[in-house]
């Protein structure tokens, strides 16, 4: 809060915040991720629910997420080897000089932690809804 007010009153932001911003601003986003998928609350088409057969509406709901498992683990696997890649070059933020690889590899690592997130709801998908054995409000 201090950068932006700092920034607006008399334009002088706060450097070690602009230094850092975009590399947490990435670890927070990536952290999002596997609690999203595992509620649903990407978006989804339901269209097809409603105007196909249950197995076709099955179908293309199982190669969707086939499809955000490949997307999700493609971006942990390059964004592993773009950690890498910067811990091998040695570089450091600006003014710290704090080394920007670990940060880059707790983004892969909570992709790859979305990526088994994503393989589970797959499972469940191809399962199909569980059904309980019994209701809980009968007697």
């Amino acid at each position: 809060m201090l950068d932006g007010v700092l920034r607006f009153a008399i334009n002088r932001p706060i450097d070690m915040v602009r230094e850092l911003g975009d590399l947490v601003s990435a670890i927070a986003v990536s952290c999002c991720l596997p609690i999203s998928l595992l509620e649903r609350s990407n978006i989804a088409l339901r269209v097809f629910d409603r105007l196909a057969s249950t197995k076709v509406a099955r179908t293309i709901n199982v190669a969707a997420d086939v499809l955000v498992l490949l997307v999700v683990g493609a971006a942990a696997w390059q964004f592993f080897l773009f950690a890498e890649k910067t811990g091998r070059a040695g570089d450091v933020t600006w003014l710290m000089n704090w080394p920007k690889a670990p940060f880059w590899f707790v983004v892969s690592g909570a992709l790859t932690i979305a990526t088994v997130v994503q393989l589970y709801v797959l499972t469940e998908t191809v399962a199909g809804p569980v059904r309980k054995a019994h209701s809980e409000g009968a007697a």
